[in-house]
């Protein structure tokens, strides 16, 4: 059998990092000479920090970092705390909200949720990532109520007549939030489920090329950022497929496994998220190549 290393697509950057990637190189030319604050990471890749700081875009996690008032403020990929963007549009001197338009979905369905006079909503999440903490701090900063689901079999208990609403961290494992929302609706009937799913399209298309292609590959490597969750679902689908995995933002991560381990198998397959920089995937395919293994694509079905 020859030996083959699969490219998985899609791939590379997805809508909502291209478009805040895009967005900040913007602000970065309409404010030249000015100083530029994000607030934390605009994506989950370390490589694309280190790009725009070289630029002078400063990094922190919370405006009470910024201590000048003229500066310009950009607010993450992950999305803000409506309250906190208020607050920045208040005290600096132009505020841009850079988020991923399917948090900004999330936020929208908030609002509506409220208006139909919902109050109490259930999460599908985490709450230390940075969307999910986000989204959970809006809720209360408002006095609503909010309960996190962070394992399908252990539901919150509420009263059976209490109405709610359910919504999801966008970087979830799609098949856990289907089950989840099942698990959801079967115990309490009045739950009110998105209309449409809140895991973001790129998140969905990238963990159903791996599980459909599951039968064709024994090496499963995943590159992307170490704080992104998406890339840790994407790796997890691989350890519960029984598949030799391996994890890392680059080659050098990588490398650090035994060539024994990485050629292991005569058929590898390699995907990233959607925040992993081309650079870094290239470097991947060639070290396997250089090494006899023959390049092949696999696409969506």
């Amino acid at each position: 059998m020859n030996k083959i290393v699969y490219y998985l697509t899609p791939s590379s950057f997805c809508f909502g990092v291209k478009r805040s990637i895009d967005q900040l190189n913007e602000v970065i030319t309409h404010h030249p000479d000015e100083k530029i604050f994000c607030i934390h990471s605009l994506v989950h890749n370390p490589k694309v920090t280190k790009e725009f700081e070289k630029q002078g875009v400063i990094f922190v996690e919370t405006i009470d970092e910024v201590k000048e008032q003229n500066a310009i403020i950009v607010f993450s990929a992950h999305g803000t705390n409506r309250e906190i963007l208020y607050q920045a549009k208040e005290k600096f001197k132009a505020v841009y909200n850079l988020e991923c338009p399917f948090v900004s979905k999330i936020y929208t369905e908030i609002q509506w949720f409220i208006q139909q006079w919902i109050h109490i909503f259930f999460y599908i999440g985490k709450e230390h990532h940075q969307e999910g903490k986000n989204i959970l701090e809006y809720i209360a900063s408002q006095w609503w109520t909010f309960y996190v689901i962070q394992d399908k079999n252990f539901l919150p208990q509420i009263d059976k007549g209490t109405k709610f609403a359910v919504l999801s961290q966008t970087t979830l494992n799609f098949d856990y939030v289907q089950d989840t929302l099942k698990k959801i609706q079967q115990e309490y009937p009045q739950a009110i489920l998105p209309a449409l799913s809140d895991v973001c399209k790129a998140t969905y298309e990238r963990q159903t090329v791996v599980i459909q292609n599951l039968d064709k590959f024994s090496t499963f490597i995943v590159i992307g950022g170490k704080e992104s969750n998406n890339t840790k679902e994407l790796y997890n689908i691989g350890v519960q497929n029984n598949k030799k995995s391996f994890y890392g933002e680059s080659l050098a991560d990588i490398l650090e496994n035994s060539a024994e381990e990485l050629f292991e198998h005569e058929t590898v397959a390699i995907t990233w998220w959607a925040s992993t920089p081309i650079e870094d995937i290239r470097e991947i395919f060639d070290y396997y190549k250089n090494n006899g293994y023959e390049p092949k694509i696999l696409n969506l079905q």
